[in-house]
């Protein structure tokens, strides 16, 4: 499937990557601070949304400036690439997935993951509560249904079937765009490949009686990291790891007090003044709150390089990167 990954890029957005904020139209938007020596642009993706709360915190709480830098928010228009701005120059960080980084990486574009966003692989299998699908082994002759076959949905399906001893001919996968809620209530497809933070939580709020089975724990797949580029770290170090530490720090805050993510969140999301909105937002934030602290229970932006150098070799034998890509490059734990 190795078509346009450029184009992919430039047209999809991290909603296609990302269990983050829900595709919807939208222009940039930034908030606070001059351009000057300490001033760092942080870009995220889309719309605002609860699940970029540890950046809101962070910079609404006074840990970015506390941290010696003037941080400037900007979200992304609606046609925006990932990574566009970043290699523009116009953003400093991007909140991105990591699979999506590796395939720019393998394009030769100058970027590396400097700090772990989510410590947990979001990306789950969704089924009916009266499915017969118990396993990912049970996926054997079933339809399950993703977006497109790009992007993370599809990377996690295949690793699904991978783990589970499936074949690619043993699973119809079927491209059903962001369909995936009324596939599963009107039974277009057996299951679907979404997000826990997203997808699951939508669904259940919909009053869709689902079941979750997870991904194999060893799943070779990172999703949303701290990027930038090269160039830009090794110029401002201090930035880099102060950004990552800031970052995390309020992951650690939010955990202790999920109220203070909603109260900096609120400023960026009109959305929050709707009481329906509200409850949405503070169900996709129990939910993401343990992907921020993964297993440990406390967010340290460490990441796990065996699964970054495991990841490039997944998607290589996918065939999803266009050139070589070392693994100790595109991603390190220096900051």
């Amino acid at each position: 499937m190795n078509t346009s990954h450029v184009l992919r890029l430039v047209a999809l957005g991290a909603c296609a990557s990302l269990a983050l904020a829900a595709c919807a139209p939208g222009g940039s938007a930034t908030q606070s601070g001059s351009k000057d020596a300490s001033n760092v642009t942080i870009g995220l993706t889309y719309i605002p949304n609860i699940q970029f709360s540890p950046v809101y915190v962070a910079d609404a709480q006074g840990m970015y400036n506390e941290a010696g830098i003037d941080a400037t928010i900007r979200h992304h228009g609606s046609h925006e690439g990932f990574f566009t701005a970043l290699l523009a120059g116009e953003e400093d960080i991007v909140i991105a997935s990591g699979d999506e980084a590796a395939v720019a990486a393998s394009q030769g574009l100058d970027i590396v993951s400097i700090g772990q966003y989510y410590a947990t692989y979001p990306g789950t299998v969704i089924v009916p509560e009266s499915s017969d699908i118990t396993t990912l082994a049970d996926l054997k002759g079933k339809t399950v249904g993703i977006p497109g076959e790009h992007g993370a949905n599809y990377y996690a399906t295949r690793s699904a079937m991978q783990s589970a001893g499936l074949a690619e001919a043993d699973v119809t996968i079927a491209p059903i765009g962001y369909t995936q809620q009324a596939a599963i209530a009107s039974g277009q497809v057996d299951a679907v490949v979404g997000f826990t933070n997203n997808d699951a939580v939508q669904m259940r709020l919909a009053g869709l009686e689902i079941r979750e089975i997870a991904l194999d724990p060893s799943t070779p797949l990172v999703s949303a990291s701290i990027i930038t580029t090269h160039k830009w770290a090794q110029a401002h170090p201090e930035q880099a790891r102060a950004v990552v530490k800031a970052t995390t720090d309020a992951m650690n805050a939010i955990a202790a007090d999920p109220q203070i993510a909603i109260d900096a969140t609120k400023p960026w999301d009109d959305s929050l003044a709707s009481e329906d909105s509200l409850a949405s937002a503070n169900a996709v934030l129990a939910a993401t709150v343990p992907l921020w602290l993964g297993t440990s229970g406390h967010a340290t932006g460490m990441q796990d390089l065996t699964t970054w150098a495991q990841m490039v070799t997944f998607l290589d034998s996918l065939g999803e990167l266009e050139g070589p890509v070392d693994p100790t490059s595109v991603a390190t734990n220096d900051y």
